[in-house]
């Protein structure tokens, strides 16, 4: 029995972690210090990183799941789905979701559709972690958790601030090309994990 710690992985997190290290090594050693599971679902794999090169190696290497609608969601259930979809669909996009589209396979971008499809998933599979770096997912769990069913979004940064937590073997180094990329728009962010790692003073 695998006792990791599921953790669903949406798309932008995903290819925060594997692009600017051009591969998974990052990723693999995170999940590993964290004794995280990764899960991604259909929607972000065959979708938004469709023909992703790092998540097919992935996948071939049974390094991650990838979860279908049917792994957790009951005929019985669509009415709620479609309830909660399209609730979650307007309160982030502030209009209302397209008539006439079929809400298991509506696609377009910058419309958060990986997060709302992700969160879903991750609780009603009682996953603990969304691990997401766009700022809707904290929305979908603000409003859409429960005390019984509560996700807890972590962003990129949140990561590599419990890598130092937990007293991983990380250091500057191994971070310091995704950090310094990924958070190029946040320097409050990556001065405070330079902080941390024991950088700021250098």
């Amino acid at each position: 029995m695998d006792e990791r710690t599921k953790a669903a992985i949406d798309a932008d997190f995903f290819r925060n972690i594997t692009d600017y290290e051009h591969g998974t090594a990052l990723f693999l050693r995170v999940i590993k210090e964290l004794n995280i599971q990764p899960v991604m679902h259909e929607f972000v794999a065959e979708t938004e990183l469709k023909g992703n090169q790092y998540l097919q190696e992935l996948i071939n290497a049974n390094e991650i799941t990838i979860v279908h609608y049917d792994d957790y969601l009951r005929k019985e259930e669509s009415g709620s789905y479609e309830s909660y979809f399209k609730e979650a669909y307007e309160r982030i996009n502030k209009f209302d979701f397209p008539a006439g589209e079929d809400i298991y396979t509506y696609a377009e971008k910058e419309e958060s559709l990986g997060e709302i499809r992700s969160f879903y998933m991750a609780k009603k599979m009682s996953y603990t972690y969304l691990m997401s770096d766009d700022a809707d997912a904290r929305t979908l769990a603000r409003n859409f958790s429960s005390r019984k069913y509560r996700v807890i979004v972590q962003t990129l940064y949140d990561v590599f601030v419990e890598c130092r937590r937990q007293e991983t073997g990380f250091v500057w180094k191994d971070i310091n090309v995704t950090a310094t990329n990924a958070m190029r728009k946040r320097q409050d962010k990556l001065n405070r994990l330079k902080e941390i790692y024991g950088e700021s003073s250098k």
